[in-house]
């Protein structure tokens, strides 16, 4: 009976999976200031912006900036970005009016005419499109509006044309007429008949909202009205219309065969020349604009939900549920069919045209998994703690142990690694059946010739045929860590151990070398889940920080590429993967993925991030990069404010620096602040770059020259001076004979000179066991309050002082470069690595931070 039960269990169907794309949301909780979003604009920096109906707001990868009216806007409710050929960026208002930012912005500068826009245009005639020409002329079409508006660079309209809008009822016909000013198009509705050409239209719009884009490097123009869209080449030519019950909002060009379209309720379509769909994003959402970044991108903006992004449109997800349900395996049978086991119990079955059904169904919420057998062609199961033979017909046998993994299939059959033992399975009936008992828990098991390798929480052992048990990590530490898969590849003779710490080890059987692959050369982490052999030369590790794909060369190198969220995954804890053709399917924690095999081949260029030097400080007053070529010998501290712009990494960039001429090392970091105290006189060259921590490749840098010049008391000329008059006072002395009746006189005035002569520096006097010690402050890395006393700990030695915490900021002559992050801890800004809400890092020693102290901490920059 139980087995007819489970016969019906299989191909239930199961029809609320779907396949999705992976995005991303921006709304009020990542610092939107509103959920109304209308347009979306990137500028030469790589930094994203969104017009909403409360204000202006940016996105560099980093966080989202807002921008109101207090900030310069003409109001909060702004409709579109319109960049014209000069590098400026023009927005428009609901009110008319209009203003612009440049693209190294300095804030926002309105359109000096704007009393005319307002006094012209009607509150219903709002504006749709712009063009200022080489002249600084003003080109305006706008809805409800027949012609141009257009105002001159004195402030004169020299355009205009004044007469109702055509009325359809009455049999009025206008048409949409377009214009070419450099690369822009310039669209308007007219009835002037005078002005049409072949490429012009017939506007079927109540209140004339028309839209036209050119795809590039094409001859073909769409156009949008209120209702419908339509494809035509440059001769007018109607080549396709858009079918679609939603209201069209926009639509932009994304190729020269390719454009994108959003609707009211109907989501966002790409759709080709010929009108049909060829990919369909966020349905029942109102998409009102569309962009693809320089990272290849996709963002969307809504009319009520804020802004969507996707970071790599090839990534799509197959969801059930729209829940994300933990998955544990993956297998293929030779139909090239995929099943997906999940932690749930359920098994999923994919067919090869991606359509899905329930395979195995449990209520039992015991993690399921599958593996075929590519010898016999057979399958087993482990389903409702029970192992399920899958030839003709299924067969259960009652098993009581936990099963943790199948092996891969191999002609011997299959292991099942389990708690206390590992079962051997033939599929093929021709071999016995058994249990290999073990004194511990079973991770996973492969086959080499007639031994077992087997990997435990303790390390790799080897189960000879004789039945002896042998632990490898004596022959090689390396085999001393935690295994979870092994893996034999037959072609190469290696075997393969994902390991818990040293990434990807290999067991050369052939040399018995035994090396490892691990983040040192490029893995994105040494914690290893799972390895799957696709084929001699190319492997796949699924790590808990992404999923990368070995290349192996035929000269003994290898190819290491990888994808991880970062780059649009679901998620970095990859569990499992399967390549059926040329599409890779990718299992997690947070569900099923796919991809295609290309992404994993590796970019061959370098990225440029835009970097850009955003502040330049020198003494804490900003001056330009130019100036640092001529530095006074006091004007020796400079901060350095710099941005590369990575939509993708989301803030995960690093950027290694160095100044030449004083550090001899590249350092390392994620903040976005560079600051020098106390450089000496001299040359130096400050070197900085961005590159993605998990791609390695060549940065391009940036290069600053600094010339810090001598103090006076150190040119030549003074020394001279200096020189000569010291030996007109020698000489003034011994005349006079002060020299032989008061030498403490003239030991004290040449001590005075010389001192005068010294560089001066700052130093910190007190008392330690009756001594009066002195040391240069700027070796203090941190002061601790020790009641009456503190614990001054410099670069090399702690002193204890005699003196209240509160005291010690009066008493140093630079107390301006000390900190107070605790009732208990005075800390010296240039010396602190890290910080947090809760912790600073010193030396490598962490320091707390009170509550109290946080607004300090966050005001603090590096």
């Amino acid at each position: 009976m139980k087995q007819k039960i489970l016969l019906l269990l299989f191909f239930i169907p199961y029809f609320l999976f779907s396949q999705e794309y992976i995005y991303k949301e921006f709304g009020l909780n990542e610092g939107l200031p509103s959920l109304q979003v209308y347009n979306i604009y990137q500028d030469k920096n790589g930094i994203v912006w969104f017009a909403t109906d409360r204000g202006v707001a940016n996105y560099n990868g980093y966080e989202i900036r807002s921008f109101g009216v207090e900030d310069g806007l003409l109001s909060n409710v702004i409709l579109s970005f319109y960049p014209q050929p000069d590098g400026r960026v023009y927005c428009s208002t609901f009110d008319n009016t209009l203003f612009y930012f440049d693209a190294d912005f300095k804030g926002f500068k309105p359109y000096k005419y704007n009393s005319i826009l307002t006094k012209t245009l009607k509150h219903n005639q709002t504006i749709q499109n712009i063009y200022f020409d080489k002249k600084e002329n003003l080109f305006i079409s706008s809805i409800f509006k027949i012609g141009r508006l257009v105002i001159n660079n004195k402030g004169v309209i020299v355009e205009n044309i004044k007469k109702p809008f055509p009325s359809y009822v009455n049999g009025e016909v206008s048409y949409s007429v377009y214009e070419k000013y450099d690369k822009t198009l310039f669209y308007y509705v007219t009835d002037d008949v005078s002005k049409l050409g072949p490429q012009s239209v017939n506007v079927f719009s109540g209140d004339g909202k028309i839209e036209i884009i050119e795809l590039p490097d094409s001859e073909y123009l769409v156009y949008r009205n209120e209702y419908d869209i339509s494809v035509r080449d440059k001769n007018g030519k109607l080549i396709a219309k858009v079918e679609n019950s939603f209201k069209p909002l926009v639509i932009k060009a994304i190729d020269s065969s390719h454009f994108f379209i959003g609707y009211l309720f109907g989501g966002g379509s790409i759709v080709d020349i010929k009108g049909k769909i060829t990919a369909s994003f966020l349905k029942d959402q109102s998409v009102t604009n569309f962009l693809i970044d320089r990272e290849g991108g996709y963002w969307f903006t809504t009319l009520y939900s804020g802004v969507f992004y996707i970071k790599e449109s090839k990534i799509r997800v197959y969801r059930q549920n729209s829940i994300d349900i933990p998955i544990y395996s993956l297998t293929k049978n030779k139909n090239n069919e995929l099943f997906v086991g999940y932690d749930n119990g359920r098994i999923l079955k994919i067919d090869r045209d991606n359509n899905s059904s329930v395979y195995f169904n449990s209520n039992n919420m015991v993690r399921s998994f599958m593996e075929h057998d590519s010898h016999t062609g057979y399958s087993l199961s482990f389903y409702q703690n029970q192992l399920i033979k899958n030839k003709k017909q299924p067969k259960v046998e009652s098993y009581q142990a936990y099963v943790l993994k199948f092996s891969e299939s191999a002609e011997k059959g299959i292991l099942v690694s389990q708690l206390g033992g590992i079962y051997q399975v033939d599929l093929n009936g021709s071999q016995p059946e058994r249990l290999i008992k073990l004194p511990f828990r079973a991770h996973d098991a492969c086959y080499w010739k007639d031994d077992i390798y087997i990997g435990t929480p303790q390390g790799v052992y080897v189960y000879t045929p004789d039945g002896k048990l042998k632990a490898l990590k004596s022959q090689n530490k390396l085999f001393g860590n935690r295994i979870d898969d092994i893996d034999y590849n037959e072609k190469r003779n290696e075997l393969y151990f994902a390991s818990l710490g040293q990434g990807l080890i290999i067991y050369d059987k052939t040399t018995e070398k035994v090396t490892s692959i691990t983040k040192k050369d490029g893995l994105f982490s040494d914690i290893v889940n799972e390895v799957h052999i696709e084929n001699e030369n190319e492997i796949w590790i699924c790590t808990n920080s992404g999923l990368n794909k070995i290349t192996f060369g035929t000269d003994g190198k290898f190819k290491l590429t990888g994808l991880k969220s970062s780059h649009g995954l679901l998620n970095d804890g990859i569990s499992d993967v399967e390549i059926i053709n040329d599409r890779v399917w990718i299992a997690s924690k947070k569900g099923l993925a796919y991809a295609p095999k290309e992404l994993f081949e590796g970019s061959k260029k370098n990225t440029d991030y835009l970097l850009r030097l955003k502040q330049v400080l020198v003494n804490e007053k900003e001056t330009s990069p130019e100036y640092l070529s001529g530095l006074s010998y006091d004007e020796n501290r400079i901060e350095f404010n710099f941005e590369a712009v990575s939509l993708k990494n989301e803030g995960r960039l690093v950027y290694n620096y160095k100044l030449e001429g004083l550090d001899k090392k590249w350092y390392s970091t994620k903040n976005r602040k560079v600051t020098f105290s106390s450089l000496p006189h001299g040359d130096y060259v400050f070197k900085i770059a961005a590159k993605d921590p998990n791609v390695m490749q060549n940065a391009s840098f940036l290069e600053i020259p600094i010339h810090i010049k001598a103090p006076f008391w150190k040119e030549i000329w003074f020394v001279i001076l200096s020189v000569v008059v010291l030996l007109c006072i020698v000489y003034f002395f011994f005349k006079l004979r002060v020299l032989s009746y008061n030498k403490d006189i003239t030991r004290e005035l040449l001590r005075i000179l010389v001192r005068k002569i010294k560089r001066k520096e700052n130093y910190f006097v007190f008392k330690e066991a009756g001594r009066d010690i002195r040391i240069k402050t700027d070796t203090i890395l941190y002061v601790k309050s020790s009641g009456n006393y503190i614990e001054l700990v410099t670069e090399n030695k702690t002193y204890v002082v005699r003196c209240k915490i509160g005291d010690f900021i009066d008493e140093t002559p630079d107390s301006l470069e000390y900190l107070r992050i605790h009732r208990s801890y005075i800390v010296r800004i240039d010396k602190v690595d890290t910080k947090s809400k809760t912790e600073v890092i010193i030396n490598g020693e962490k320091l707390p931070v009170s509550a109290s102290y946080n607004d300090a901490i966050d005001n603090l920059v590096f």
